[in-house]
């Protein structure tokens, strides 16, 4: 098992945007092109230095806390092994994505988190899904 630093985040001042349990799962999709739109990840960054180019309020969280809830953290090695590995495609519109996505990964040193909360959806409307992550997600930022 390993053991990471400290991740950051830049996001408002009232809190980190919750994720979209419904939303398409595309990391690629995440990184390139859905930039403020809620998608089932959120990002953050080994270094606060590579994401100082965002808006908003700086937070830390820590990476072992959420794997210990059974979230799925994807780190920044493991994306950009994923990305360098889709930037080969054949599919010439995902390969073109990929490396772009690599190179958006690359700068701010971006590891995502993938969230997992379906166990507590049971009963709740989709439209109420994101309010709950909100809450749900908020415990695991501390603004820096």
């Amino acid at each position: 098992m390993s053991v990471y630093f400290p991740h950051y985040r830049k996001d408002t001042s009232k809190g980190i945007t919750p994720p979209n349990p419904n939303a398409e799962p595309d990391m690629i999709q995440h990184i390139t092109k859905h930039r403020g739109q809620k998608t089932p990840y959120t990002s953050v960054s080994e270094s606060p230095e590579a994401i100082k180019h965002f808006e908003g309020v700086l937070y830390k969280t820590d990476p072992n806390t959420i794997i210990s809830d059974n979230h799925v953290f994807i780190s920044h090695t493991d994306l950009i092994v994923f990305l360098r590995s889709q930037s080969k495609s054949p599919d010439r519109k995902t390969k073109t994505l990929a490396a772009r996505a690599y190179q958006l990964a690359d700068r701010a040193r971006e590891a995502l988190v993938e969230w997992q909360f379906s166990s507590i959806f049971k009963g709740i409307a989709p439209k109420d899904q994101i309010s709950l992550c909100r809450n749900q997600i908020q415990k695991y930022f501390q603004k820096v």
